[in-house]
């Protein structure tokens, strides 16, 4: 970081963190946290990737950017230039909006589950965005990541503040072709509402470690879904802090991998600290030839968290033997007037299903991909926007034939 400018309010963070990082346990499968992840997708951090082939990558993007981020420039639609600002130049101005909120997430969280990577990101940023929202956006905007070389392993950092009262869309996509370590952090103020949309397609050949950290006040909703097709190796760590009464959130998550050796691995850990909130969290993994799907979910709800609805689901369909699905639901209450609940399975194509399928005529293949159609639905139930939710749909169904 000596090789750029940042600004005193920053150097001064930097220094605290620095200081505190010794404390923060490493990256082990002796950590609860790590202990079923597959420790390559630390270990590639370090590695050199110069020699992979990227021009057979075709670069795709579901919908169309209004802000692209390709190596270490940062570029937004005009109508919407007032929204971003690069993070790179946020850290570099002493009169920044953001120096009452970068890094204070990503503190706040490692008090509560070390996360050592992400520190890693604090501490050295490469590129990133800041996004502020003062008025509501009725269209997404869509954020499409991209890198220069394999040989730039991308430590990106993100800020989103949303001011009271507001409403915002977010759909997050691109292809990395570098080793990918991301951090964002996420303000709502009062009645405000977010929905994101993280996207990560096959064409993400190297692995992908993403950090979401998110504090929401009263009144406020906020909505995330992810999606992985066929992706090498992605860990994604989600972290709330409903700080207010009458909040709503939703996690939801679809997996989808079927090449040897790949795997997802989603941890969520929902902070229920006031009084009359709900959760839920639904993550749909199918899996085949040897992957493996790992999820992590935890409620936490403080004695001062009365009337909280908390729900929890984690479903796996494995289409072969070889495939794993790990799963560790947990339930953490201190209070005593609330609704909470979890359950997790794993199964395999249900027979009876597909022989009655079979009975009327349909393909087999064609009646494989009604039942994996089916099984997901209740996670893309979840995107509340009905045009986005088509057109992932539509999406995925074409994605799926291809599984069979």
């Amino acid at each position: 970081m000596n090789h750029v400018n940042t600004s005193d309010w920053y150097n001064s963070l930097r220094q605290e963190l620095e200081s505190n990082s010794l404390s923060i346990e490493k990256v082990s499968r002796r950590s609860e946290y790590w202990r079923k992840s597959n420790l390559d997708i630390v270990s590639d951090f370090v590695q050199d990737t110069s020699q992979i082939d990227l021009s057979q990558l075709k670069g795709t993007c579901l919908f169309e950017p209004d802000l692209t981020i390709h190596g270490d420039v940062v570029k937004l639609a005009s109508e919407k230039s007032d929204l971003v600002s690069s993070i790179m130049d946020v850290i570099a101005d002493e009169e920044s909006f953001a120096k009452n909120y970068f890094g204070r997430l990503e503190e706040k969280s490692q008090k509560l589950i070390p996360r050592p990577l992400a520190r890693d990101n604090s501490l050295s940023p490469k590129v990133g965005y800041a996004l502020s929202f003062s008025d509501s956006f009725k269209q997404p905007i869509v954020i499409h990541n991209k890198t220069k070389t394999s040989a730039s392993n991308c430590f990106q950092r993100n800020l989103i503040v949303i001011k009271d009262d507001v409403e915002a869309t977010i759909i997050e996509t691109g292809n990395n072709l570098s080793v990918f370590n991301s951090v964002t952090e996420i303000y709502l103020g009062k009645n405000a509402k977010l929905n994101f949309l993280d996207l990560t397609g096959e064409n993400n050949i190297f692995p992908k470690i993403s950090h979401k950290f998110c504090d929401i006040a009263e009144n406020s909703t906020f909505n995330h879904f992810g999606l992985r097709l066929n992706t090498k190796a992605t860990r994604t760590e989600i972290e709330l802090h409903l700080n207010g009464q009458c909040i709503n959130t939703s996690i939801a998550n679809v997996s989808l991998i079927n090449k040897l050796d790949h795997f997802s691995d989603e941890n969520v850990l929902v902070n229920h600290n006031a009084y009359e909130c709900k959760s839920r969290q639904v993550f749909k993994s199918v899996l085949e030839n040897d992957c493996t799907s790992i999820v992590r979910g935890k409620i936490y709800v403080a004695p001062e968290a009365q009337k909280t609805d908390g729900y929890q689901s984690s479903r796996s369909l494995l289409l072969n033997e070889n495939s794993k699905f790990f799963c560790k639901p947990e339930l953490e209450i201190y209070a005593d007037d609330v609704i909470c609940s979890h359950g997790s399975t794993s199964s395999s194509l249900d027979r009876d299903s597909l022989f009655y399928l079979l009975s009327r005529g349909v393909q087999k293949n064609k009646a494989k991909e009604m039942l994996v159609t089916a099984f997901i639905s209740e996670a893309l139930d979840e995107i509340e926007d009905e045009r986005i939710r088509a057109a992932l749909s539509d999406y995925i169904d074409n994605w799926i034939s291809s599984f069979f």
